[in-house]
């Protein structure tokens, strides 16, 4: 029997969100009111274009920072990708759940031992760092170490234990 599971996470705004989008708009601003005084008689053409301009890439870096994960979980196969105000797609990892070396909820004692270890590189596709929710998975991928933190299902976890029961601590 195949099993494919699909999950959605929309990650929630935090403070470095907000302070993207603060710094793009007081930056943006900066820039117009330069371009206003300075060359608002010489080059006026040139400035209307280049304030039409900062419009457009203040609004794509805002809604940048609006994020979703998809969890696709196929036989064993776990793909997560990100998804950018829903025009974007970026694949951020893939692995097998069978070769992976624990899966855990963020109160178990092994979560600090890998957090906090800098050989390992850690990818976030969760909807709060913080969250009582956040498991998370250390595999390795290509020969490099790295740790998945994410915000799974039941069906996923499920999916999880069925194909590495002895690795995956729910």
């Amino acid at each position: 029997m195949d099993i494919f599971v699909e999950q959605l996470v929309k990650k929630k705004r935090d403070i470095k969100d907000f302070a993207i989008i603060i710094g793009g708009i007081i930056a943006a601003l900066l820039i117009i009111y330069m371009m206003l005084s300075v060359f608002n008689a010489m080059l006026g053409f040139i400035t209307v274009i280049v304030v039409f301009a900062l419009v457009y890439v203040l609004y794509l870096l805002i809604t940048s920072v609006n994020l979703e994960y998809e969890y696709c979980f196929t036989n064993g196969a776990f793909d997560v990708d990100k998804i950018i105000n829903l025009r974007k797609r970026q694949r951020m990892t893939e692995l097998n759940a069978r070769e992976i070396d624990i899966m855990a909820k963020r109160t178990s004692p092994s979560f600090e031992k890998y957090i906090n270890n800098p050989s390992f590189k850690k990818i976030y596709a969760c909807e709060d760092k913080n969250s009582e929710n956040l498991y998370f998975v250390v595999y390795n991928e290509n020969g490099i170490q790295k740790m998945l933190l994410f915000s799974p299902n039941e069906e996923i976890k499920d999916g999880f234990k069925k194909f590495n029961p002895q690795k995956v601590e729910l």
